[in-house]
């Protein structure tokens, strides 16, 4: 999965190797990367500026080959057995972020298995020390709104009773 590190040069030579030179502009031009790839396929290319059908049905062929992947049926449905694992993985690691970039394909599978599953950090500290939970602070920032309303009320009944006095 060495396509993983790719960055969008890599990917421009690897459109150029399959024999579209022409469309290289379309993947740099675009931010393909190889963890981008699993995100190129028909539906996506005319996004790309890829729009010849023939073309564009030989470049995903390509790249699910790259990927060692299978195409996705188009009539799929939630009752059918899940996707290639393979392809899940790469879905996964095409974001960006601490977890997914030292996730293994081994890591994954046991997660797939037990979704309650996360690496360990690497490091003795945890990786979210340091750092508020940023739900903590909407839940403040609301209270402090709610406050702020209940003491605008209050101002307002309390100018009201002078007014009828």
């Amino acid at each position: 999965m060495e396509f993983l590190k790719w960055d969008t040069e890599d990917v421009a030579k690897w459109v150029e190797s399959i024999g579209f030179s022409k469309y290289k502009a379309c993947f740099t031009e675009n931010f393909i990367t190889g963890k981008k790839l699993i995100h190129v396929n028909c539906n996506n290319l005319p996004k790309l500026g890829i729009t010849d059908f023939r073309d564009m049905l030989v470049i995903s062929a390509c790249v699910r080959v790259l990927l060692g992947i299978t195409e996705t049926p188009w009539n799929n449905s939630i009752a059918d057995p899940r996707r290639d694992t393979v392809a899940l993985f790469l879905e996964v690691k095409s974001r960006t972020g601490k977890w997914t970039n030292s996730l293994t394909y081994q890591q994954f599978l046991y997660y797939l298995e037990d979704p309650d599953y996360t690496p360990e950090p690497e490091s003795e500290h945890d990786e979210n020390e340091g750092y508020e939970n940023e739900d903590d602070e909407s839940e403040d920032d609301e209270n402090k709104d709610d406050e702020n309303k209940d003491d605008e009320n209050k101002d307002d009944e309390d100018e009201n009773e002078e007014n009828q006095q």
